[in-house]
């Protein structure tokens, strides 16, 4: 049982909570890509607990639908094909990234990993769309003459879910294979879309890492950046996979990979940015931006507050160094900006869904649960050489 189900089974029968017939509704939730799948699936959660709500997983059209229905299915679900989905009769449709098509239901646009977009005059017309927001300076201001989609403040499933699996950090760092005297280095490898030129220098850093710190003392885990497209790599990262690179699936969740860190190294990013809140160095490997867009998309205060990982000089001695002067009061105005209303993301949509749907919400208050443990594709470094013999 998960904590939201002990609750419910703890606060004893509640006749509201099965409703009839009639009180029945389908949700509808819409993946767009393995890496931004976790805010809607943290929703998918909260109306699975429901009897009255059925909820249904399609993949959204675009580069990554088929890549997300493979996951899908890997998970024992079962995708209803888009053309199907266009065909309405739900009751509740959850995203996470604005999608093109109708579906002919209330639509929740929840806040995705990047910087938010404003709603727009081409968003679909018909049922009505909500887009909601981590933080209350993310909510553009309501248009003068009233029209437009609505918007609100609900906060941000990630920061919660991170905040309650800090206390799980062991067992995380268990599961990931990281013995008691062993420190674990967490390198962010960007998306194709946003890596190139000298600006992408992941490479390069997982070189220095994998050849300059010992093995015996130090695990090195590559985690795919969330993002829409598929992170860079190719041949070159099948390279550092044979020199002992640990990778984290793109279908994992790679939240407690965060929990478990001992530095976490990256670019400006989703990666970097919710790794501040588990008090941890957090170093950046990109040189500074020098143009609007690159800046605009940092969340303001990690290029100022984050360590920086110098391209020259030994690397050791740089995660010591940033080991010993951090401090997590220093990155505490980039935990600020992540959402102005922290812990009260469940509550804020469970609000929001029952309210579109027309339900009574069930008699019980959730809560945000730890993340599920990690998993992560083991070096062929690290196989034992016996493994595929059966010695």
């Amino acid at each position: 049982m998960t904590g939201f189900e002990w609750r419910r089974a703890l606060s004893g029968f509640d006749p509201g909570w099965w409703g009839g017939l009639g009180d029945r509704r389908t949700v509808l939730v819409m993946v767009g890509a393995p890496g931004t799948g976790q805010p809607v699936l943290d929703v998918a959660r909260l109306a699975g607990t429901d009897p009255r709500l059925h909820v249904i997983f399609t993949a959204a059209p675009g580069a990554r639908a088929a890549a997300v229905e493979a996951l899908l299915r890997d998970a024992g679900i079962a995708p209803l094909p888009w053309r199907e989905a266009e065909g309405g009769g739900f009751g509740l449709a959850v995203a996470a990234t604005p999608v093109s098509g109708r579906v002919g239901a209330p639509l929740i646009v929840l806040p995705g990993t990047g910087p938010e977009r404003a709603p727009g005059a081409d968003e679909p017309a018909g049922a009505p769309v909500v887009f909601t927001y981590a933080h209350a300076a993310d909510r553009p201001a309501p248009a003068g003459d009233g029209t437009g989609p609505a918007a609100t403040v609900v906060g941000d499933s990630t920061h919660d879910r991170l905040v309650a699996s800090l206390p799980l950090r062991d067992f995380y760092r268990r599961a990931l294979g990281v013995g008691r005297h062993r420190k674990l280095v967490l390198v962010a490898l960007p998306e194709a879309a946003a890596c190139g030129g000298a600006r992408c220098r992941w490479r390069e850093v997982l070189r220095r890492l994998l050849t300059e710190l010992p093995p015996r003392g130090y695990h090195i885990l590559g985690v795919p950046e969330p993002g829409p497209g598929p992170c860079t790599g190719g041949a070159d990262l099948a390279v550092h996979l044979r020199g002992g690179l640990g990778l984290m699936p793109p279908d994992a969740d790679w939240r407690a990979a965060l929990v478990a860190a001992d530095w976490i190294l990256g670019p400006p990013g989703p990666v970097t940015r919710y790794g501040t809140i588990t008090g941890v160095p957090v170093l950046l490997t990109e040189p500074l931006p020098d143009d609007a867009a690159r800046t605009a998309g940092d969340r303001p205060g990690l290029l100022r507050c984050a360590g920086r990982l110098a391209p020259s000089g030994p690397v050791l001695p740089q995660l010591t160094e940033a080991a010993a002067w951090w401090r997590p009061d220093r990155v505490r105005p980039v935990v600020a900006r992540i959402t102005s209303e922290p812990g009260r993301f469940n509550r804020a949509v469970r609000r929001l869904m029952y309210g579109l749907l027309r339900l009574p919400q069930p008699a019980t208050i959730p809560v945000a649960d730890p993340v599920s443990p990690p998993f992560r594709l083991p070096s062929p470094a690290a196989r034992p050489a016996n493994a595929c013999r059966g010695g």
